[in-house]
């Protein structure tokens, strides 16, 4: 009799997010969007 063995590996799960702001005013902000929008 052959049993077929159970996956045991798990998804990895990479967060998007470290949950801390991406910037700390508007001022910071604004140039990080004028920044990305012409890379």
């Amino acid at each position: 009799m052959v049993q077929q063995i159970p996956e045991t590996q798990t998804d990895i799960i990479y967060p998007d997010s470290d949950g801390q702001p991406m910037a700390d005013n508007s001022l910071q902000f604004q140039w990080i969007v004028t920044i990305k929008s012409n890379l």
